[in-house]
């Protein structure tokens, strides 16, 4: 599963799955594969970028290479 372009793994706070997740260039914020934009002033759990993506909105995007847009 490519993952060059959401190299970050989160766990958003509040939930369950691991998402992959990268920082965004213009804005410095950080979005998911699956277009979830993580709240910078939220206790998340970032997680090394080794582990599985247990998202399956962000599965399905890594496999096509690209966002949900």
């Amino acid at each position: 599963m490519p993952t060059v372009q959401y190299p970050l793994r989160v766990r958003v706070y509040g939930g369950r799955n691991t998402h992959a997740a990268r920082e965004l260039p213009i804005s410095g914020g950080r979005e998911t594969a699956c277009e979830y934009f993580i709240d910078a002033e939220a206790d998340n759990h970032w997680l090394p970028g080794t582990d599985p993506v247990t998202c399956r909105r962000c599965q399905r995007a890594l496999e096509r290479g690209d966002s949900l847009i």
